[in-house]
């Protein structure tokens, strides 16, 4: 991000109310990066549409009266194991793809000057002071009164 004004260090900008105080240029190198979030969604899509294939496979195939077969629960603990594995075989092989696409972009970089400025502003209209804000004090430090939805205080003795 840039500053509109163009002065030098010490001189104000067009406006009047920003002093720069500290204006340096850096040599930077910008790079393209893989997006990892996509890549591992994607991986966990396929990891999971993997156990669903293979879960419908293992049921279609599997022997009459097979426990892991039959009912609502074996098929349920036949997709849990076969899920974990898919997922975690296809987490890998994201992650690994992730790295040799960042280890490959990596290499191409194209130079850029960054500038940092460091400026103080002028702001007539509302000065600063060293008072608390109103919005952090609470009712009974501004008008002495029980602040709302408070309950009284029992008396003491």
């Amino acid at each position: 991000m840039g500053r509109a004004g163009t002065a030098t260090p010490g001189e104000s900008d067009d406006t009047g109310h920003e002093h720069v105080v500290d204006e340096e240029w850096q040599a930077a190198a910008v790079r393209r990066a893989p997006r990892h979030g996509r890549i591992i969604a994607v991986g966990l899509l396929v990891g999971f549409t993997g156990a669903i294939v293979h879960t419908a496979a293992a049921v279609g195939t599997a022997e009459p009266g097979n426990p892991y077969a039959t009912g609502v629960s074996g098929v349920l603990r036949t997709f849990g194991v076969l899920a974990a594995v898919w997922v975690g075989v296809c987490l890998l092989v994201a992650t690994t793809v992730v790295i040799v696409l960042d280890r490959s972009l990596g290499r191409r970089s194209r130079p850029v000057v960054t500038d940092h400025s460091v400026a103080l502003t002028d702001d007539l209209t509302s000065p600063v002071t060293d008072e608390i804000p109103r919005w952090v004090r609470d009712a009974e430090d501004i008008e002495g009164a029980p602040r709302a939805g408070a309950r009284p205080r029992p008396p003491e003795g």
